[in-house]
């Protein structure tokens, strides 16, 4: 797999960590690890990561601190995490030069999707993210991320017959344009064959948003948070 960026985490909870690195590790992200303020300044003289999660809520010197002290904001990408419901760590965060935040306990679904999207923002990187109702697709990976916090891999055929939709949000697609767009696998080439594998699709992803267009062919129908900045088309049929 093409590796799609380095990541730094610097968090002090290392069970945390743990699962975070192994999320972002099975989408393809390089992730380095650091627990404590005093590492950070070495491990930039070293490396350039893309982007930066960084604990407000650190021992010692705070994420706060840091973002004051460096002005680290402006030179990498950082998402900032906070425990504390008050938005009072959030809102200086953001006013800090954050590119977004997130409220612990976060899950790793919705964490993966704002990294995607400050990336986007950041790197000028093709959105890659859709949104289903109970899942998400990442598109470079060829993952299905569950609401679990499991992923499940796509094939290169499913990858690309969910771009296809992707791509044509509400737009009615014939059987012949689906096939042209994400060419079988095997040798299913005749067109009663996209019904199969849409089927399968359909299941995998638990979604009603590729609908049945009876006579035409099949829609892929505009969410109401089509408008996300993290989402690409998707959602419910």
């Amino acid at each position: 797999m093409a590796r799609r960026g380095r990541i730094a985490v610097l968090d002090d909870e290392p069970d945390w960590v743990d699962a975070v690195e192994e999320y972002l590790v099975d989408l393809g992200y390089d992730v380095d690890r650091l627990a404590a303020a005093w590492e950070l300044e070495p491990y930039l003289a070293r490396e350039k990561p893309d982007l930066i999660i960084l604990d407000l809520g650190l021992p010692g010197e705070s994420g706060i601190d840091i973002l004051i002290r460096t002005d680290l904001a402006s030179d990498v990408a950082v998402l900032v995490l906070t425990g504390n419901p008050d938005p009072v760590d959030r809102v200086l965060g953001l006013e800090l030069g954050a590119d977004d935040y997130v409220q612990k306990p976060v899950e790793l679904r919705e964490l993966a999707a704002r990294v995607a999207g400050i990336l986007q923002r950041r790197l000028g990187r093709r959105r890659n993210l859709v949104v289903f109702e109970s899942s998400s697709v990442d598109l470079v990976a060829a993952r299905v991320l569950k609401a679990d916090g499991s992923t499940e891999r796509l094939s290169a055929g499913e990858v690309a017959l969910i771009r296809a939709f992707a791509d044509n949000p509400g737009k009615v697609l014939t059987r012949e344009e689906i096939m042209e767009k994400a060419p079988a696998e095997d040798e299913e080439a005749f067109d009663r064959a996209i019904d199969s594998r849409i089927a399968r699709l359909r299941r995998k992803l638990d979604t009603e948003a590729i609908r049945t267009v009876r006579g035409h062919g099949y829609v892929f129908d505009l969410p109401a948070h089509a408008g996300e900045p993290t989402q690409s088309p998707a959602g419910n049929g």
